[in-house]
């Protein structure tokens, strides 16, 4: 009993702190929040209001038409608020250029705490220093040599993915591509980061896919509701045990995988430094181990990083432009040709960087689908200190939201933004912009490393795709939204009706 005392004093006293803080937050965000365009908002709630009995499905529209009031009234930003939290929306890009081009405000929002337990530590996460020096570390994994190495990974795996999409023809009339690419990303994510053979498009059930899944919905719901940021109501009801359930798992394979690498290039079962060109993206952390000081959990986070940056935004970003091909049939006739007139008529054809080049036209595609729909929504920076930003202080320890959603809808920057027009992206237009308002990678010091292997990986499935198949929607284009959640992934799928080209 008198060891219970003390321990429920401490408790009650960290209690404490916590609500005397996040009254302190709520005050000084009412404070500034109320000099800002914005919704109004309540002085506790702020604007949940606004997402009352909605889905992350209906925040897209929300949070575009609340910029679209603001840039009507000559705004170049706004802000919304929630409980303890306030979000600072660019709205063009020139305004997040002050954001996107400094060298201090470089740390991740709020929103991204719950990552901290699987990611934090890896380049998505991390700050300061060892920031700097695992990105210096990791950026020859992406140069243009390095990504030559994996068209194999790419090709053999896209091949794989027209088999199990003709396997499903056969009892299916209508075909949602959404997971057969989640799970063909997956399987080249592993084969070029790991140099292991996953097989996630033929055994659909693997438990690190569940895992996956998983740990994201729970990412969504505790972002949605503010009463899960108390960790006690979290663990109260149930979801920490959950939490706890799907790290087990995701870390588990990236660590069986990382010793098994290991062994192998100790062992000389694998090439090492002979072939930089072959090595992959562990390879590259091992081999810098001891000069970068790298802990086995510093290596596990990084590739964990790249698995869960690499295949969800890979897989979502190629079901957008399968879905804008569909609904616009002369833009695929178009793609089509192009890409018969670069790589001939043999489906089977292995795709190569010199060819893939060549495809101008479908690189303006592949641009304007990213702009009408971005893999990655928004992302965000948490303030050090307050900062001006068009005449408006924000204050420190507020969240700045860099959305390419909100940014690429702007019909200041953008003439009919709901229309797709892949002309948008011809060079004497793209002069007419300023280079921010498309940024579906981000941009700055914090953009997306991966970004030349993510786009040549789409480049190469949409290829072999085309090639094989015409894509004929199911369902009206406006009938499946992108989910305004770590990654924008298609509502309700992507439903086609596949006919074969040969």
């Amino acid at each position: 009993m008198s060891i219970l005392i003390p321990v429920a004093i401490i408790l009650f006293l960290v209690y404490l702190l916590s609500f005397y803080d996040n009254i302190r937050l709520m005050r000084k965000f009412w404070i500034y929040g109320g000099k800002m365009p914005g919704p109004p908002a309540h002085p506790i709630f702020g604007n949940a209001s606004l997402f009352k009995n909605k889905t992350t499905e209906d925040f897209v529209e929300i949070f575009v038409n609340l910029a679209n009031e603001a840039r009507a009234k000559g705004a170049n930003l706004m802000r919304t608020q929630v409980m303890n939290r306030i979000y600072v929306w660019p709205l063009n890009g020139k305004t997040a250029a002050t954001i996107l081009e400094s060298s201090t405000e470089v740390n991740k929002g709020d929103d991204y705490s719950f990552l901290v337990p699987w990611l934090g530590g890896g380049l998505l996460m991390e700050q300061g220093e060892k920031w700097k020096n695992h990105r210096k570390m990791l950026t020859p994994a992406f140069h243009f040599a390095k990504l030559e190495g994996y068209l194999d990974v790419f090709n053999s795996e896209s091949k794989i993915l027209i088999d199990c999409i003709e396997k499903a023809m056969e009892t299916q009339d209508t075909i949602d591509l959404f997971p057969f690419f989640k799970r063909c990303t997956l399987d080249i994510i592993c084969g070029t980061a790991m140099g292991i053979k996953f097989n996630a498009q033929i055994e659909h059930h693997h438990e690190y896919v569940k895992a996956v899944e998983g740990f994201n919905k729970l990412t969504v719901e505790y972002s949605l509701n503010p009463f899960l940021w108390n960790k006690f109501v979290y663990w109260a009801l149930g979801y920490q045990k959950m939490h706890d359930d799907f790290l087990l798992v995701l870390k588990k394979f990236t660590n069986d995988a990382i010793v098994e690498r290991r062994a192998a290039l100790a062992s000389g079962a694998v090439e090492k430094e002979t072939s930089k060109r072959k090595m992959n993206f562990l390879d590259i952390l091992l081999s810098s181990e001891e000069s970068m000081e790298l802990t086995s959990e510093d290596i596990r986070k990084e590739v964990d990083t790249f698995l869960f940056a690499g295949h969800d935004t890979t897989s979502t970003s190629l079901s957008w432009l399968c879905w804008n091909l569909a609904h616009n049939a002369d833009v695929q006739e178009n793609v089509y040709r192009e890409i018969l007139e670069v790589f001939g008529e043999d489906p089977n054809e292995d795709v190569t960087s010199e060819k893939i080049n060549r495809l101008e036209y479908t690189e303006r595609v592949l641009k304007e689908s990213k702009r009408m729909f971005a893999p990655v929504p928004g992302v965000q920076r948490k303030l050090t200190k307050d900062i001006v930003i068009d005449g408006i202080t924000i204050p420190s320890e507020g969240n700045i939201t860099i959305s390419p959603t909100v940014l690429h809808c702007n019909p200041q920057v953008y003439q009919n933004p709901e229309k797709f027009d892949p002309d948008r992206f011809l060079p004497e237009e793209c002069l007419k912009r300023h280079s921010y308002d498309y940024i579906p990678f981000s941009a700055g010091l914090r953009n997306c490393i991966g970004q030349k292997f993510s786009v040549l990986n789409e480049k190469v499935m949409l290829v072999h795709i085309l090639r094989n198949f015409r894509l004929v929607p199911k369902i009206g284009f406006y009938e499946t939204k992108p989910l305004f959640e770590v990654v924008a992934k298609p509502s309700h799928g992507i439903p086609m009706k596949l006919i074969r080209r040969y």
